[in-house]
């Protein structure tokens, strides 16, 4: 996937030198750094919580003295971890071998603010999908609306281009779903092309997104708890 976009930029940008105002080095950044943001905040081992309620192997989690939220957290921080690994590995072997033109920004206030950034889209992503499993609670059928919401975060997200190529109508309808703040905000940021007002937005949207998907998590688990019939294994 991240050949296929390093190759399909470099064949758009082909002579010329900017495009939706972005140059030609700071696309290729863009790219990149998205691969990273990717294993970081999207690496997801609950998206098996779903076929585990399905299995009645839930029972066997719900009876030991630790949070089924915190269980899921732990697994997904260890899946993160080796997908870490390999990106870094598959980054390096690009550059080392294309020798990539990139832009980094000199260092700024705004690298520490990834400080917060970044473990905010990481849970925000892991209220998301966790929401997404307990659909488990009531169906079997959880793969379409998992694929649904696959689509729509590639796009939304930032994962296929930088949004701000796209219409201001399109962006500003973006900004009002908890999406772009998963990995586009924050390869903004690296970047350097978020001011001051625009981070501090983006960060408040992290934190409410966060919240309200915490809140939601923790009614959805309660009243899933109500109807689960420990059916299976």
């Amino acid at each position: 996937m991240l050949l296929t976009s390093y190759f399909l930029w470099q064949a758009v940008f082909n002579d010329k030198t900017e495009i939706f105002g972005y140059s030609q080095n700071q696309m290729l950044s863009y790219i990149m750094l998205v691969a990273v943001l990717q294993s970081a905040v999207l690496a997801s081992r609950s998206i098996d919580l779903a076929g585990v309620i399905n299995s009645g192997e839930l029972s066997n989690i719900i009876i030991r003295p630790i949070s089924n939220l915190w269980y899921w957290l732990s697994r997904d921080a260890a899946d993160k971890a080796l997908n870490l690994i390999f990106s870094a590995v598959e980054i390096f072997l690009l550059v080392v071998l294309l020798r990539p033109p990139l832009a980094w920004p000199g260092f700024s206030h705004s690298a520490i603010s990834l400080l917060l950034i970044l473990p905010l889209a990481t849970l925000l992503y892991y209220f998301i999908n966790y929401l997404f499993g307990l659909t488990g609670f009531w169906t079997n059928e959880v793969w379409a609306p998992r694929f649904l919401l696959m689509v729509v975060m590639q796009f939304l997200a930032g994962l296929m281009f930088p949004l701000d190529v796209l219409p201001q109508n399109i962006q500003d309808f973006a900004a009002w779903t908890p999406f772009p703040y998963l990995v586009y905000f924050p390869a903004q940021v690296i970047l350097g092309k978020i001011g001051d007002a625009g981070l501090v937005n983006g960060l408040a949207a992290t934190a409410v997104w966060t919240v309200i998907f915490g809140i939601l998590v923790e009614i959805i688990w309660r009243r899933g708890l109500r109807v689960y019939g420990a059916e299976g294994r």
